[in-house]
């Protein structure tokens, strides 16, 4: 069995004082980037068993972020965490996804723990949260833990990465009125998400703006398949129908027009249908689904380089509720394409 190591090795070995390097190593006091690079290396070229939370972003082999949030069933968050993994390739980012729904703890302590359990910073996706919440969750972390989220709100308080989900309301209007649609529809999702009140003023305010659309129907839903089913019954009992209908996610527009389909509703001819997410069955599904396009892997990228820079320099971990806004596209298919409807087949 080897020497153990001790701070006078490492105090020989780099030349330093062995106070220095007890400050180095501690992650107190005040020491110079350049000397405290110097106790690391020696440090590790030595063998002594280091800190991860205090050894230098460059020394370190891996950087331990969470991603947290309250997990459902479902392939939302599938396609999420699998975005987000991807986006630590080429990165020494580790991304570890955190439920926080089955917990004696709240999820306020339980972020509130995540430094003393090795994580370097945190992503925060709970779109549940209000603005007291994050004001409560900023008094509760530790000093210069970095943490970002991935859920707007509308007044921030933590700083923001999030898709732009007015514009992907707007992009939905658009294509709407440029494909002859005249009467305009929403399915609107739940009225306690931000992101569901700026998919619909997206798309709301394009329609008023319009010399050719007029909005004829909305409907009141959530995120759920339900929401689509129950929707298409109030559709089904309107007096004034929509030709296009814009849904709050791809689940409320699978919903719609599975219910639709089974009483003989033409999709899109009869109506047309556009969801949000751009989840890959939207792709498979029968008639395929026109959805907004939202970038997880980009999203991913783009939090996780905030992290680094703010890892880097602990005085950024301040919030002002500064909000970098994803672009997102449309994913165009048979659901909102006019067609003519297929002849009877005669038997």
């Amino acid at each position: 069995m080897g020497k153990k190591v001790t701070l006078s090795d490492i105090a020989a070995d780099s030349g330093l004082s062995i106070s220095t390097v007890s400050r180095a190593l501690a992650n107190s006091g005040k020491i110079s980037t350049e000397n405290e690079k110097i106790v690391f290396e020696s440090a590790q070229r030595l063998g002594y068993p280091l800190s991860m939370v205090n050894t230098p972003l460059e020394l370190r082999n891996s950087i331990n972020i969470a991603l947290v949030t309250f997990l459902y069933s479902g392939e939302f968050f599938s396609s999420l965490f699998a975005g987000f993994d991807k986006a630590t390739s080429g990165t020494n980012a580790n991304i570890r996804l955190l439920s926080v729904g089955n917990s004696n703890l709240s999820p306020i302590e339980i972020i509130a723990g995540l430094k003393k359990s090795n994580f370097d910073a945190a992503i925060i996706f709970l779109p549940d949260f209000m603005e007291q919440d994050y004001r409560n969750l900023l008094d509760a972390i530790p000093e210069n833990f970095p943490i970002v989220s991935a859920a707007p709100i509308v007044n921030p308080v933590l700083d923001t990465v999030t898709f732009d989900h007015y514009r992907g309301g707007h992009l939905v209007a658009s294509h709407f009125e440029d494909s002859g649609f005249k009467k305009a529809g929403i399915i609107i999702g739940p009225a306690s998400k931000s992101e569901a009140l700026l998919r619909k003023n997206g798309f709301t305010d394009y329609v008023q703006a319009s010399n050719s659309m007029e909005l004829v129907w909305d409907y009141k839903g959530d995120y759920s398949l339900d929401a689509g089913i129950r929707a298409y019954e109030d559709f089904k009992h309107s007096t004034e129908k929509p030709d296009a209908i814009f849904c709050s996610n791809d689940d409320v527009a699978i919903g719609f027009i599975h219910r639709a389909m089974r009483d003989g509703i033409y999709i899109p001819d009869d109506v047309a249908i556009a969801g949000f997410d751009d989840l890959p069955k939207c792709e498979y599904y029968i008639p395929s689904i026109t959805s907004v396009h939202t970038p997880y892997e980009l999203l991913g990228r783009k939090l996780i380089e905030l992290l680094i820079e703010r890892i880097k320099n602990p005085e950024l971990t301040k919030h002002s509720g500064y909000t970098n806004l994803i672009p997102v596209t449309l994913s165009i298919r048979e659901s909102s394409k006019k067609v003519a409807k297929p002849e009877e087949s005669i038997i």
